[in-house]
């Protein structure tokens, strides 16, 4: 079981690619910079806080939560039973579906679900719950 390595990969009759993940951790959602700017009229004085706006937006926040967010979401992931099993198709435009299971029925689940994509069908596996899908 890997976060960053699939478990299974399947490939449907209309072509769809699918990738299988599962984890106990369930990384933090990313936010894209939101860069608010209030100006002070004077271009001189707005130089300093634009520059220093964009530095914080794009440097600092995303530190800040790579640095608390992401090793919280570990702890969390180490305590539950619960395994998060994700479907990714990137291609023609991404596209998500989730899972919960426990420890013990992960490749059951994992093989019912391989199996259901490469039939071209979501599925409800016994043992799991199914979440919905995601689209970006």
């Amino acid at each position: 079981m890997s976060l960053f390595r699939p478990a299974r990969k399947v490939s449907c009759p209309n072509g769809d690619y699918w990738e299988l993940y599962a984890s106990k951790t369930a990384l933090p959602s990313w936010r894209k910079a939101g860069i608010h700017v209030r100006r002070s009229g004077d271009p001189i004085l707005d130089i300093p806080i634009v520059v220093f706006s964009v530095l914080w937006a794009v440097v600092v926040e995303p530190l800040l939560l790579l640095f608390v967010l992401l090793p919280a979401a570990v702890v969390r992931g180490r305590r539950s039973r619960a395994i998060r099993i994700e479907a990714v198709r990137t291609f023609p435009e991404r596209e998500v579906l989730l899972w919960t299971t426990t420890d013990g029925s992960v490749d059951v689940v994992l093989d019912e679900i391989a199996a259901g994509l490469v039939a071209g069908k979501v599925v409800q596996p016994e043992g799991a719950v199914y979440s919905g899908r995601e689209t970006d």
